[in-house]
């Protein structure tokens, strides 16, 4: 019975971090080309606090909705989410990685698309500082969630 009940409220808050992330990726301004990273803050923020399945299922639906939102080929955000999920999963090196995921992102992006908008050097340069602000951001929002629904972090 307790089991169900905690379920749920892990999907409620999966739920409403992807549609969340999605709308804050879409309506927040760009700065040279580099939007927010929501869905990826929240992925990494998952893999560290969740489940191996539930982490893995999070980062490929948001990897699918950074797919949708952004226009980029099939797979190509979900690999990376699913990657950068099992690596935080399996090795529990998260502040690091909240601070480098959005610039390896940004050079993932660049080596399967060669359409992206600006040069790689500046959407590099303010990717670091754009994910770590959102990774505070994001951080934050998910943790507060996470108490307010008195989630067991397992």
């Amino acid at each position: 019975m307790w089991r169900l009940k905690n379920d749920l409220v892990h999907l409620s808050i999966a739920l409403g971090a992807l549609v969340a992330g999605a709308a804050l990726e879409e309506m927040l301004p760009k700065f040279a080309h580099a939007g927010f990273p929501f869905l990826l803050m929240a992925a990494v923020f998952f893999a560290s606090r969740r489940k191996r399945g539930e982490a893995l299922m999070f980062a490929v639906a948001a990897g699918a909705v950074e797919d949708a939102l952004s226009s980029l080929p099939f797979a190509t955000s979900i690999a990376f989410f699913a990657l950068v999920a099992a690596f935080v999963h399996t090795t529990q090196i998260t502040r690091v990685t909240y601070i480098f995921v959005y610039p390896v992102y940004e050079l993932w992006m660049r080596m399967w698309t060669s359409a992206l908008e600006g040069d790689v050097f500046s959407r590099f340069l303010v990717a670091m500082p754009v994910g770590a602000v959102t990774a505070l951001a994001a951080v934050g929002a998910l943790a507060w969630l996470d108490g307010k629904g008195a989630v067991d972090v397992d």
